[in-house]
């Protein structure tokens, strides 16, 4: 029988794993951002295999349908899988990204009880530990850089990120929102599995981190449990590491293993 999931009884265990990219990533949907495996195992042979697999399939055949859906396996109602692409992409982004996902999944997680990937634009979960529409703003993953800006590129940042916060949540897609203010674009994008106010809440609780932690960056992004929130100026393209060093303005990279999957050891990509 498969190792349960016990998350509030472990440890919180940090890892990093560095995979250094090149350039920009806003293109770059399938982009690794981070990954969690419990520590909890399972057997290849066991009925919980089975049902890792079904889970998995599942939302594979479901990505190019849809931008989050979720699932549970036939033989165990505990297990459960979903995902969430960014829902205003196209459907052959959304597929090829849980693609990939998965792949990552594979690897980094095998035989895991549960596990969980953020690619660029897209999330992929499973795992038996009861997450399944529950809210969690826990800080996952967060990082600022860019050129230095001033308090006037400050407003407009503080102005789009609030855009996000009073947009009226889409009601299926996993609450994609998008705001803008001068030379500052915004986004934010909730897994499906909340409701409305709990995303608008999850989303409000992503853009206090990103006010409150990126001073003059112009771009930045964090990832809570349940949602995650980006900005950045016209024309910075998200992250580059040689901009980055050419301004003398490096990223500030948090992570946290604390919360979402405590039991989980983290694997985090750090774009420096």
């Amino acid at each position: 029988m498969a190792t349960r999931v016990a998350a509030a009884t472990l440890l919180p265990v940090l890892s990093l794993l560095i995979l250094p990219r090149t350039g920009t990533c806003a293109d770059d949907y399938s982009a690794f951002v981070y990954a969690g495996c419990s520590q909890g195992r399972y057997d290849a042979s066991s009925q919980y295999a089975s049902g890792v697999d079904s889970v998995l399939t599942s939302v594979a055949n479901s990505a190019p349908l849809a931008p989050y859906a979720n699932f549970t396996a036939p033989t165990d109602p505990s297990l459960v899988g979903l995902y969430q692409c960014r829902s205003d992409l196209p459907a052959s982004v959304c597929s090829g990204c849980v693609s990939s996902a998965i792949s990552r999944l594979s690897s980094l997680c095998a035989w895991a009880a549960g596990g969980a990937v953020q690619l660029r634009a897209c999330f992929v979960r499973y795992g038996n530990d009861s997450f399944l529409g529950k809210q969690d703003t826990t800080v996952l993953f967060k990082k600022c850089g860019g050129t230095p800006g001033d308090s006037s590129g400050v407003a407009m940042r503080d102005s789009a990120l609030g855009a996000l916060v009073a947009a009226a949540a889409p009601v299926a897609g996993g609450g994609y929102r998008a705001g803008g203010s001068g030379a500052v674009q915004a986004m934010s994008q909730c897994v499906g599995d909340l409701g409305a106010k709990a995303c608008s809440d999850c989303v409000s609780a992503a853009t206090g981190q990103l006010k409150a932690g990126c001073g003059y960056a112009t771009a930045g992004e964090v990832y809570l449990g349940k949602c995650y929130a980006r900005f950045w100026a016209n024309g910075s393209g998200g992250f580059s590491s040689s901009s980055a060093g050419r301004h003398g303005f490096g990223l500030l990279v948090h992570a946290a293993a604390a919360g979402f999957f405590a039991s989980l050891a983290y694997v985090l990509s750090l774009a420096i």
